[in-house]
C-alpha cells in the first residue's frame, strides 16, 4: 500500500505525498436535510477535486438517518456528480428501527481510477426510503456531522479487486 522507493530515485513532493493515505476531498453538513421518500436526494456534494489515473481510494459515509415511521429502510449512496452518476458506495438497506429516532450509518468502500487519464469530479452522498412508508432525512448537527470524505491511499494495483471508477 505504500509507494516503492528505488534506488536512486529524486524525493519529490508527489512521492512523499504518496507515500501515506491523505483526504483529499471532504464535506460535511450541520444540520438536517429535507424529507423524501423513494426519490433519491443529494445531501452532501464535496468540493471537485481530482483522482489521479493509477491511484487507489477510500470513500467514507457517514450519516445520522431518521424516519418518521418505524420499520422503515432507508439507503445511502455516494454517487459521481448526482443522482443519476455512477455508485461508489451503496449502504443496501439501513434499519430504521423506532420512529423518528436515528440510525447510524457509517461506510466505507474503496475504488480506482485505472482509466488512463485523471479524473476531476464531485461526489455526492444521497438517501431515499428503500421500503415502508415514512419519510426520510439525514438528521446532522454540530457533534454529528454527517460527512463524505476521500482519501488517497495508494496504486491502485494493490487493490486489485476495488470499484473501478466508470
Amino acid at each position: 500500500m505504500v509507494t516503492q522507493w528505488l534506488a536512486g530515485q529524486d524525493v519529490t513532493v508527489d512521492r512523499l505525498n504518496d507515500n501515506h493515505p491523505r483526504t483529499i476531498a471532504y464535506a460535511g453538513i450541520t444540520a438536517n436535510t429535507a424529507t423524501t421518500t423513494t426519490v433519491e436526494v443529494v445531501a452532501i456534494t464535496t468540493p471537485t477535486f481530482t483522482m489521479r489515473n493509477n491511484r487507489a481510494f477510500r470513500c467514507t459515509a457517514k450519516a445520522l438517518i431518521n424516519s418518521s415511521v418505524a420499520a422503515d429502510s432507508s439507503t445511502i449512496r455516494i454517487r459521481r456528480t448526482n443522482v443519476s452518476g455512477a455508485t461508489l458506495l451503496d449502504t443496501q438497506r439501513i434499519y430504521n428501527v423506532i420512529a423518528t429516532a436515528n440510525s447510524l450509518c457509517y461506510a466505507q468502500n474503496i475504488f480506482t481510477n485505472t482509466t488512463g487519464s485523471d479524473i476531476t469530479d464531485v461526489l455526492v452522498l444521497d438517501y431515499l426510503r428503500a421500503s415502508g412508508t415514512g419519510n426520510v432525512l439525514i438528521a446532522a448537527s454540530a457533534g454529528q456531522v454527517a460527512y463524505i470524505e476521500v482519501e488517497d491511499i495508494g496504486v491502485a494495483s494493490d487493490f486489485p479487486s476495488a470499484t473501478a471508477i466508470t
